[in-house]
């Protein structure tokens, strides 16, 4: 028998700790520092946990009842069906920036995501949660010598901050070997954009301007996944799956604020303001993705995922000379278990490794008026420890992204993260034995 109660102080649960975290990502918003997180939405999310991360990314296709992956609902029927999932992590994100000569290092983390999956049957399970769609976060400016005047010189300032989330509802159902399962998203928040110009003559009037973007709107998600099975009792045997999102438009406010500042002072004087509303304007792309993975004897896992997101129609996306184009991604991933029925701590963790590539989403501005954009590598390495339960586990991935520039005088990066994961598993609707 289902036990209702529990299944609904189990979602007011999550969705307290979404509020909390939602806040914290709204209010904090420091696990970015990228210059090109000023064009677009910012750094894509991607849908990624502590442990799809260290496979590469892999989503499509996988399938294991100890984690949630968002990125397939069709994946949920694998939660075991006296199970409760709660999995929420922390990032730390250190970025090294390099621009011919010119270097900065940041350090910088924030609370990740937090999900819920648990079973209603046996055959029909729930995911819920909150997790980025994107952030924005990036600081740095130039200084440049008036036209036709060698002695005075000005500076141009740039910033950003905030974050895009996503908030899911899901369900995934199993009819024999096929799993089906579907999403609803509800995307929020906003991003803020600073530029000034800081002149050095004396009693120069500084303008400042302030661009604030605000989205809100639904998205859906759905995912399906097959199960070709060659040992059962084994587990051996692939698993097949692919995901598609169709278009969905997003409420949209722009405000662009003008302001001017006098030098050595803080006080903004405001000059000009409009808003610009629009229900049409912006939007979350179609996406798909497919991939496979192969399970051998319960202990190694190892498989690819593609995908695909048509972001070159995302057409509020064109401003300050940067314009979108569809983005590509593949990723590798493995797992490898020693021994799942030792004693040892060691011999029972999972150790995961990955890598993956894409282009990126928008090509931005460079010397000479041309548009150029980059491509991005990570290789990742993770560890799935048990707890004293044997049920749960503490997820660390630590990941290297380096964004390689087409263009030589863009600005290269390189970021290594780290995320720490907690995965709670609790036995649900098991009688207690009285001896």
């Amino acid at each position: 028998m289902i036990q209702w109660n529990k299944i609904l102080g189990r979602v007011l649960s999550v969705g307290v700790l979404a509020g909390l975290t939602t806040g914290s990502l709204v209010a904090q918003n420091n696990s970015d520092r990228s210059p090109y997180s000023r064009f677009g939405y910012g750094t894509l999310g991607l849908r990624q946990t502590a442990t799809t991360r260290a496979l590469g990314g892999l989503g499509a296709g996988l399938r294991d009842g100890l984690i949630v992956n968002p990125a397939n609902p069709a994946s949920y029927t694998a939660v075991d069906s006296m199970t409760f999932i709660m999995d929420l992590a922390v990032s730390l994100r250190g970025s090294f920036l390099e621009e011919g000569k010119q270097k900065d290092r940041r350090v910088l983390g924030n609370l990740d995501y937090a999900t819920i999956l648990f079973p209603i049957s046996h055959h029909l399970a729930v995911s819920a949660g909150i997790m980025p769609f994107s952030t924005v976060g990036y600081r740095f400016g130039s200084l440049e010598k008036l036209k036709g005047d060698s002695q005075n010189t000005y500076q141009r300032a740039y910033s950003g901050q905030g974050s895009f989330n996503d908030v899911y509802l899901g369900v995934g159902g199993r009819i024999g070997n096929v799993s089906l399962g579907a999403n609803a998203s509800y995307v929020f928040g906003y991003t803020i954009h600073e530029r000034q110009v800081v002149l050095g003559t004396e009693g120069a009037s500084n303008p400042f301007y302030r661009t604030q973007l605000q989205l809100k709107g639904f998205k859906a998600d759905f995912g399906v996944q097959y199960q070709l099975n060659f040992d059962k009792k084994k587990g051996q045997g692939l698993t097949f799956g692919a995901t598609f999102s169709p278009e969905m438009k997003l409420r949209s406010e722009l405000i662009n604020q003008h302001f001017i500042s006098a030098e050595n002072s803080s006080r903004l004087v405001p000059e000009s303001s409009d808003t610009i509303s629009s229900r049409t304007l912006h939007h979350v792309p179609m996406s798909i993705s497919f991939g496979t993975t192969y399970r051998h004897n319960e202990s190694f896992l190892v498989g690819y995922n593609v995908s695909y997101m048509q972001w070159s129609k995302a057409s509020g996306l064109i401003q300050d000379g940067a314009a979108p184009r569809d983005l590509y991604r593949i990723g590798l991933g493995a797992e490898w278990i020693p021994d799942t029925r030792a004693r040892g701590l060691f011999a029972r963790s999972r150790y995961r490794f990955g890598l993956s590539g894409a282009n990126s989403y928008m090509l931005v501005p460079t010397v000479g008026s041309g548009r150029a954009g980059y491509n991005e590598f990570t290789a990742s390495v993770g560890v799935g420890i048990p707890l004293i339960d044997r049920r749960s586990l503490v997820n660390i991935t630590v990941d290297y992204k380096y964004l390689r520039p087409q263009v030589s005088s863009m600005i290269k990066e390189h970021a290594l993260g780290l995320t720490v994961g907690i995965l709670f598993n609790e036995s649900w609707f098991r009688k207690a034995r009285i001896n």
